[in-house]
């Protein structure tokens, strides 16, 4: 009797899997819109980012080829940038160091070389070589800091060209010397940036991959 009573309430195996069936097409429906919503957005993303990316590769294959695989104490680059620690080309007294020439005549040679390429160089507007220095309230000081420093991004420059003199001669309007006011700590200031600032192609390029996604 008890038996009869609860067979009333259990499905047959007929109709459960079909229940189970049409759950698993529900849920592989919504995982489907969900990823097709994920790949709309993640490609304009990509496209976006696809052109700095492979800049910055192309950079990052010729540091590689200069100072090799192993990552170089005081040295790093960052997406646009080149960072290299104050400490391995000035001494205490701000004088230029011996052995800075060697890291210097190896950065001139990957500029050197990313501009000889016609593609790379197409991309590059300017090679911005800046000191920074903290901002401080007392005005002077500030002035003082801008003329040191902007002293100490020339010299690194000229050392540069004097190490690798084909820069100058032949691209020497790609690249220039500056002192940089920033609102950071002395020691976030330690570091010279080669800034490489792309070109208005980059962006060309960008908005070329992007229009395809507008035209669905």
């Amino acid at each position: 009797m008890k038996s009869d009573f609860i067979k009333k309430f259990i499905l047959p195996p007929g109709p459960i899997l079909g229940l189970i069936l049409a759950g698993l097409l529900l849920l592989s429906a919504v995982l489907y819109y969900r990823a097709v919503r994920i790949q709309r957005f993640l490609e304009p993303a990509l496209a976006i980012s696809q052109p700095r990316n492979e800049f910055a590769r192309s950079i990052n294959s010729l540091l590689l080829k200069e100072f090799g695989t192993e990552e170089v104490s005081g040295i790093r680059f960052k997406t646009d940038s080149i960072f290299v620690e104050e400490s391995l080309l000035f001494d205490n007294g701000n004088s230029m160091k011996e052995s800075a020439y060697t890291i210097l005549k190896k950065l001139g040679h990957v500029f050197m070389s990313a501009l000889n390429d016609s593609n790379t160089r197409a991309h590059i507007d300017l090679i911005l070589v800046s000191a920074t220095f903290p901002v401080n309230p007392d005005t002077k000081r500030n002035s003082k800091m801008r003329i040191d420093m902007q002293r100490k991004a020339e010299l690194i420059l000229y050392s540069m060209y004097k190490a690798e003199p084909e820069l100058e001669k032949d691209y020497g309007t790609y690249l220039a010397a500056t002192a940089l006011p920033v609102s950071a700590s002395a020691q976030e200031t330690s570091w010279v940036e080669f800034r490489i600032i792309p070109t208005e192609l980059v962006h060309i390029e960008m908005l070329l991959k992007l229009g395809k996604y507008t035209q669905r």
